[in-house]
């Protein structure tokens, strides 16, 4: 039986090849999107999912009035949640930052940041280790566990345990521990982790946001419940260590805690704003919907072919063959086809991979063991199986006599089945391409929008031996600016963009108002040299002050403060309502700083993030103390950026930090880093848009090539009659754009929707574009006269006598 319809397959495939291989290719198209996409979901959604105690450790997070999102703690506040929280079973402090530094090996030198955290780091994090054991791996200050990656790196396949990596002038350090890292996805993988220092002083203070907390809490604990008393425990701690009355406390309280548990960490945590989340829930969206586009093209190119065997299965029919069996032939036949699909779609995953990686910054793999094959296999299962069925079923309840005097040419069977999946096939690829022409035009605006500085032909690079290149801040500083092509040169701890380096929060205090502030430490051309417009006032007239320059003041509690001047931005002014701003006094920390200058708002962290109060002072100048810079900016002419480049290089690698690498970018490269998702989802979106067309399209071709043939009787008999060819082509593409119309009648106010909630996400965005609904539909119609004009000609075209001898 198989044997006999593998013949009838191959036969029917030789005498009819154009609806297999339309289906078959565009079955395989939807399968390999369908693949590289749920590949890369089922990344995302395996982060911390190995750990098998994922569902209990949470991640305290501090969400402020002003929609900030911190994700770092107070040390001692682990110290008493764990001894004052019952729920509390165990607590582990990380600490992203440490000593960054060449590490070296006899010759070999690599540049890295050593992490640290406490001993139990490997409970909440247990890693497999591949040399040495997790017990005592970090039971003195200078061992080291190091990852598989790193250990490969450094030391080749050797085992390093026992080895000794050394940093300047510290004292070395002992690797005790390789942890295995491959096809892991975590949020916490350092390359090399320390023991954190001892509890100390500086550790007590309850405004020392500078560390990681993760809590283990007892199993049945209702983590989401339990922060509304972790929340309160933590006011109630810090206004006693403040010897504030809690009522006062709470009247001034600007932020609130909540836990995120770790396995929520990476797509939905607050300091990300689900943005992770969005992402996958779209591509999981699109997926699926190209599966189903896919899909319902299978199926209806499945009926088209079938029918055109309508008078085979009548004949069987009238010779006795089950209803069943013509049902089962079908699901073979189209099983086989699937199996074809499949095989070129797993070529087409090879083949598009590495290209795919590319786009989304990933090391994805067809068959690393967090993808779910199971998951895939039965949704194509399923589509195998109602592939099949809907044509075996569709042609096993014609009445085979009717079928033999010729009448299912010309009967409306199955016309609203066809006519619905075209609807939805059309109405899925409409979205999408509005979606498209959205998500394109709000990154045309963050691409065009003013930021509010200047990021272009700015170069930028890293400062690593923070104190030691402090001591020669002057020299570099001029030294740079001196050399040809040099505009001008400036330092701070927090660029725009990454945000990257040293800074602080803190609150500032006026009046009897307090508001969580952006602190920036900078030299006195940084403004400048960014661009950032001064609205009023004047910048900063010296690079550096020392405790000796500030006079001391005393406030209105008695305390002694050192006198300061900053400049702020405007919405610091607004938030505090004032109105002349200049010569205002201000205090945070241990100053008493007077505004001399007022700067205009520009968007440091992105679109997705509005304005904040920042405060902008120079260096302290002092030989301890971790407030130095971070980052060098120059801004270059353009004329000969390479030649510019290589003086800088050779100059900062031999007489400021000589053996350490000189790692550049410009700005505007690392800024675009804000929006690179979204970058990357416009490009994935467009492609997978474009696909979904391609796939509608090679089914409408089908479909109206089919259709047209069926009318080919009708249109004989009117041109005949006197009909013109204006008039038979109006009547067989009317049907079509009437399909396309009702599709495009209900994808506009999906797409809108869908396209608004997508907005909301941003702060600064465009209002809703009008232009995609104008040209969406446009394409869609068009498209569709075009690949129907083409068939119905065919029409106009055929032999009168041949197609109505017979009538």
């Amino acid at each position: 039986m198989i044997r006999s319809w593998t013949l009838i397959f191959l036969r029917n495939l030789k005498k009819r090849p154009l609806y297999p291989i339309i289906n078959t290719l565009g079955l395989a198209l939807g399968i390999t999107c369908f693949v590289l996409v749920m590949l890369y979901v089922s990344r995302e959604l395996s982060y911390e999912k190995w750990n098998p105690k994922h569902t209990e450790i949470f991640k305290a997070t501090y969400l402020y009035d002003n929609g900030e999102v911190w994700t770092t703690s107070p040390r001692v506040l682990a110290v008493e949640s764990k001894e004052g929280l019952p729920e509390v079973e165990d607590v582990m402090v990380f600490q992203n930052y440490g000593p960054t530094g060449m590490l070296f090996h006899g010759e070999k030198s690599i540049l890295k940041t050593i992490q640290k955290a406490d001993p139990n780091f490997f409970e909440f994090f247990p890693y497999e280790f591949k040399f040495g054991t997790v017990e005592g791996a970090l039971d003195k200050d200078n061992d080291i566990v190091i990852s598989d990656e790193f250990a490969l790196e450094m030391f080749g396949d050797i085992n390093p345990v026992g080895e000794l990596l050394k940093m300047d002038n510290k004292d070395p350090y002992r690797v005790t521990g390789v942890y295995v890292t491959k096809d892991i996805s975590s949020s916490q993988q350092p390359d090399v982790l320390g023991r954190i220092h001892e509890f100390n002083e500086n550790d007590k203070h309850w405004g020392n946001f500078n560390y990681q907390i993760y809590y283990k809490l007892i199993p049945g604990t209702d983590g989401v419940a339990f922060s509304e008393k972790f929340d309160s425990f933590f006011d109630e701690k810090k206004a006693k260590a403040w010897n504030t009355p809690l009522e006062d406390f709470l009247k001034e309280k600007e932020a609130r805690i909540i836990l995120e548990n770790l396995g929520d960490l990476h797509l939905f945590s607050k300091e990300h704003q689900g943005t992770g989340a969005n992402t996958v829930f779209i591509l999981s969206l699109l997926a699926f919907l190209i599966l189903i586009i896919s899909g319902i093209n299978f199926i209806n190119l499945s009926i088209s072919g079938a029918a055109q065997r309508a008078k085979e299965v009548a004949i069987r029919k009238t010779l006795g063959t089950p209803k069943t069996k013509v049902v089962k032939q079908f699901v073979y036949e189209v099983f086989l086809q699937c199996i074809v699909a499949i095989l070129i779609a797993i070529a087409l995953v090879e083949v598009l991979l590495p290209q795919f990686n590319t786009l989304m910054g990933t090391e994805l793999s067809l068959f690393s063991p967090y993808n779910k094959w199971f998951l895939a296999l039965s949704v194509v299962a399923i589509l195998v199986l109602i592939a099949g069925i809907f044509p075996g079923l569709y042609l096993s309840n014609f009445n085979p006599v009717k079928v033999l005097k010729g009448d299912f040419g010309r009967s409306k069977s199955g016309k609203h089945l066809k006519k619905t999946m075209l609807i939805v096939q059309f109405g899925i690829s409409a979205i999408f391409l509005i979606a498209t022409f959205v998500i394109k035009s709000q990154l045309d605006y963050m691409n065009n929008r003013d930021l509010g500085f200047d990021k272009e032909q700015t170069l930028m690079f890293g400062i690593y031996k923070t104190q030691e290149t402090w001591k020669k801040f002057d020299t570099y500083k001029q030294e740079i600016a001196a050399m040809e092509g040099v505009v001008s040169v400036s330092t701070t701890n927090r660029p725009p963009g990454t945000y990257s380096g040293n800074g602080s929060n803190s609150n500032c205090d006026y009046m009897d108002q307090s508001f969580q502030t952006d602190i920036h430490f900078v030299d006195k051309d940084y403004l400048a040299n960014m661009g950032v417009k001064l609205l009023e006032g004047k910048f900063h007239s010296r690079d550096k002050f020392s405790k000796g320059d500030h006079s001391r003041v005393v406030n209105a509690d008695g305390d002694t403060l050192f006198a300061n001047q900053i400049v702020v931005n405007k919405k610091f002014v607004e938030s505090f309502g004032m109105e002349e701003p200049i010569g205002k006094k201000i205090q945070f920390w241990e100053f008493q700083s007077e505004i001399i200058g007022v700067v205009d708002n520009y968007l440091a962290k992105g679109f997705d993030q509005a304005h904040i109060p920042n405060l902008f002072t120079v260096y302290n100048d002092s030989e301890d103390g971790w407030i130095k810079p971070q980052r060098v900016l120059v801004k270059v002419d353009g004329n000969d950026i390479e030649k510019t480049i290589a003086q800088i290089e050779t100059f900062w690698t031999q007489k400021i930090e000589p053996g350490y690498p000189f790692e550049y970018e410009f700005l505007d490269a690392n800024y675009a880093r804000l929006y690179a998702k979204q970058d990357r989802l416009e490009k994935l979106v467009t492609t997978l848009s474009m696909i979904m067309v391609f796939i509608s399209l090679l089914g409408l071709f089908a479909i109206a090539s089919h259709t047209v043939k069926q009318r080919y009787k009708e249109v004989a008999i009117r041109k005949t009659l006197g009909a013109t060819e204006k008039q038979l082509i109006q009547s067989l593409v009317k049907d079509f754009v009437v399909v396309a119309a009702l599709a495009l009648l209900i994808a506009i106010p999906v797409a809108f929707y869908l396209s608004y909630q997508w907005l909301q996400g941003f702060v600064f965005k465009i209002d809703m574009p009008i232009i995609p609904y104008i040209i969406t539909p446009i394409i869609v119609v068009g498209l569709t006269l075009a690949i129907v004009y083409i068939q119905a000609n065919k029409a106009l075209k055929l032999d009168l006598v041949a197609n109505l001898k017979y009538e």
